[in-house]
């Protein structure tokens, strides 16, 4: 394999059923007949209208990974603000590991500020990155096997 991609999407069950009881909820508070549209402020309407739009947008969002002979290259589209790019240069480390997201990470998505960085969606397998800086950071992943071959054919190759 010379070229690795893949894109990720929040897909979890959980997930789904958290942003569907949200939506509802804040669709039933809009349309109660108790409470006519009049009613609510501007803000209301605004903060309820941002609430649907961010619940519905999360599962617009796909994770991106791309690894081929130039390094590896991860960003949530359509952001592209949020584009990482590591060439194997850079790296001192690269594996695929088994991690622990919520007591490592704080979770999925865009995780660690000031410390190690993560950009996951879902599962528990990912690439650790360590760059020669010493800053380390991890892409999940739900093709480990597929990583590994890719990593063999450029990381180990470029070290020599």
């Amino acid at each position: 394999m010379r070229v690795f991609k893949e894109e990720q999407r929040f897909t979890q069950w959980w997930l789904i059923a958290i942003f569907t009881i949200v939506i509802l909820g804040i669709l039933l508070n809009f349309f109660s007949y108790e409470k006519p549209l009049q009613q609510f402020s501007t803000f209301s309407i605004v903060s309820k209208t941002i609430g649907i739009i961010i619940g519905v947008g999360i599962f617009l969002v796909k994770m991106r990974t791309r690894i081929d002979k130039s390094g590896v290259e991860v960003w949530f589209s359509p952001f592209r603000f949020t584009r990482k790019s590591f060439t194997w240069k850079e790296l001192e480390k690269a594996h695929t590991r088994k991690y622990k997201p919520v007591t490592e990470y704080g979770g999925w998505g865009i995780r660690g500020l000031n410390k190690p960085k993560a950009y996951n969606v879902k599962g528990n397998k990912g690439i650790q990155l360590k760059t020669r800086k010493g800053r380390y950071f991890l892409i999940g992943t739900q093709q480990p096997d597929n990583v590994d071959r890719v990593i063999r054919r450029y990381f180990n190759n470029s070290e020599q």
